[in-house]
């Protein structure tokens, strides 16, 4: 087997490394798993209210004012409306992010792998600098 920064690799270390990999993929994924059913969980009750929130609003009945005789002014000027004939409007907002998206998760974990790496390679050349 090859001798790799003082340390003897055998094939029960690589199988160790490689379940450890393994496993923290299969851990990482099952996070993303449930933030994702959770976020979609929650868009649907959004939904859910916001649909409840209209159907409540179309439900009011409007009693039209009765009409006022036209002056001059309301004749002369077309953009003033009666107030029977103005409807609220609803619009609704889009749910805000939260927490950190995937892709940054990922990329955060792997600039930490490869900083730990890298370090660990340095320590590693370092000795054997030291020991030549």
């Amino acid at each position: 087997m090859a001798i790799f920064g003082g340390w003897r690799v055998t094939r029960v270390g690589v199988l160790f490394i490689i379940g450890i990999i393994v496993l923290a993929g299969l851990v990482t994924g099952g996070i993303f798993l449930v933030k994702n059913r959770g976020e979609a969980v929650r868009r649907e009750e959004a939904v859910k209210i916001a649909e409840q929130n209209l159907e409540d609003q179309s439900r009011v009945a409007v009693q039209p004012v009765p009409a006022q005789e036209s002056t001059v002014e309301t004749a002369a000027d077309p953009d003033t409306t009666d107030e029977a004939t103005a409807v609220p409007s609803s619009t609704t907002e889009a749910l805000p992010q939260t927490g950190p998206s995937e892709v940054k998760a990922f990329v955060n974990i792997v600039i930490v792998a490869i900083l730990a790496l890298s370090a660990s390679y340095y320590v590693t050349s370092r000795r054997t600098a030291k020991d030549l």
